[in-house]
């Protein structure tokens, strides 16, 4: 299994076609694996960022999908 580079709260809503302000309530109520990133601040002051790696969004897909794996 190879490792892409995490996508952030906003490629992983264009990803799905989706606002940003969803994937950061699908995070804020745990059904979306997401990881903060960053030590903390910046010359922004900006604070540590979301990260959503592919496999936990494909993960997120299949749990809402309503079709029965058969294995």
């Amino acid at each position: 299994m190879t490792k892409e580079r995490p996508m952030t709260v906003d490629e992983a809503a264009e990803y799905l076609s989706v606002n940003p302000w969803q994937i950061r309530h699908y995070i804020h109520i745990g059904q979306l694996k997401a990881h903060k990133m960053g030590n903390g601040s910046n010359k922004k002051g900006n604070k540590r960022r979301w990260r959503i790696f592919k496999e936990d969004i494909i993960a997120f897909l299949d749990r809402g999908s309503n079709i029965k794996d058969n294995k």
